[in-house]
């Protein structure tokens, strides 16, 4: 028997109220904002368009613009950690009121943007990457703590003794010349390759810089000091 299908005009579909989807934090132990916490990229970031505020000419309109939505793991409790980070227009300042928020967050984990180049968030966002920070606690109407939490970017920092796992991308069969370039940012002033290998895993680089790096120096590229 053939199933019975119904027209959707007319269905009255259920509008749920924006409280009503469920924690993933729910009955974890809470975090606070007060301690630093090891957090890990659970998946890759998706891409939003949201709408947001600028003033133009004296004159606040809306306007659209594209946010990664991160979401970390804390280590021990398994909370989920999110951040909102806009990726279509990248703003590189000395300035932290001006730098955007995601070349502030990679530049505090120890793997800057190249400046003026154009990133390959493949190289960047790598799935189980690890790093240190503290969270900011996110609450209801009543100033409550309401088990929702995101990322406190001025407060990351690298994991030390650790480096983000490789990429599931194929190796490429050259040195990115971002990744040599983060490297040898990273490796600045370093006297002999030892010591530099040494920075970029206190730094918790991805592991597509070493390599770079290794690459580099064993063709001879790199010269001592950096």
């Amino acid at each position: 028997m053939a199933e019975e299908q119904r027209t959707l005009s007319g269905y009255k579909s259920k509008v749920h109220e924006q409280g009503e989807f469920e924690n993933p934090n729910e009955g974890k132990p809470p975090l606070t904002e007060f301690d630093e916490y090891t957090l890990r990229l659970t998946a890759f970031p998706k891409v939003k368009t949201f709408q947001q505020l600028k003033k133009i000419n004296g004159v606040e309109k809306a306007i659209n613009v594209d946010k990664a939505i991160i979401v970390f793991e804390e280590e021990t409790t398994k909370n989920e950690v999110v951040s909102l980070m806009r990726v279509d227009s990248l703003n590189f300042s000395e300035d932290d009121a001006f730098e955007s928020a995601i070349i502030r967050f990679f530049r505090k984990i120890g793997h800057p943007l190249v400046e003026g180049v154009e990133p390959n968030w493949d190289d960047y966002f790598v799935v189980g990457m690890r790093f240190l920070a503290r969270v900011a606690v996110g609450k209801d109407d009543k100033k409550v703590p309401n088990g929702k939490y995101y990322l406190d970017v001025p407060t990351c920092r690298p994991l030390k003794g650790t480096v983000a796992p490789a990429t599931t991308m194929p190796p490429k069969p050259a040195p990115e010349a971002s990744d040599l370039a983060n490297a040898k940012f990273v490796c600045h002033g370093c006297a002999n390759r030892s010591d530099a290998l040494q920075r970029l895993a206190d730094a918790n680089v991805d592991a597509s810089v070493i390599t770079a790096f290794v690459k580099a120096s064993s063709a001879g590229l790199i010269t001592y000091p950096i």
